[in-house]
């Protein structure tokens, strides 16, 4: 199965409404725009999206899903936010893979995507790998029995919009 990992892109300063309605700056939804064009080449069939609630995180859902996955379905979780432990989110990327999934999205935060990210690769959630915001990180997990897997990609917004 390939895991696609990815940060949400640039996002407004502290909002009234608090964390959770921090929406995207023009910047950021601009970022993302020019990096789907990379995304299209690089991303492959996905059975599902998993996204946190947080504003900017579903926002950057949509850019995904226009982009790459536009019938996959959308599962908003908890288990995504930046608070969320890694292995919540293994669980679910686990119980997708017993269920045939070849590919997965999950759209969130750091510092949860950095330790969901070291978790796969190196089974441990404190060997985190720090992500850069709209960062796109793909890994192929070869067994449901492990839960680790290789570094496929890591892709920064300006990478992927250069491709």
């Amino acid at each position: 199965m390939i895991v696609y990992l990815l940060r949400h892109g640039i996002a407004a300063d502290w909002a009234e409404g608090g964390d959770a309605e921090r929406a995207l700056t023009d910047e950021g939804i601009g970022k993302l725009a020019r990096a789907t064009a990379g995304w299209r080449r690089v991303v492959g069939p996905i059975d599902e999206v998993l996204v946190s609630p947080l504003l900017r995180a579903q926002q950057t859902a949509r850019i995904f899903c226009d982009a790459v996955a536009p019938k996959a379905p959308v599962v908003e979780t908890s288990a995504l936010v930046p608070e969320a432990s890694p292995l919540r989110a293994l669980e679910l990327i686990q119980a997708a893979q017993l269920m045939g999934a070849t590919g997965i999205a999950c759209i969130a935060h750091e510092p949860l995507l950095g330790s969901l990210l070291g978790l796969l690769l190196c089974g441990s959630g404190r060997a985190a790998i720090p992500f850069k915001k709209g960062m796109l990180a793909i890994v192929e997990i070869e067994s449901s029995a492990s839960m680790t897997g290789r570094l496929v990609a890591a892709l920064s917004q300006r990478v992927a919009a250069g491709l």
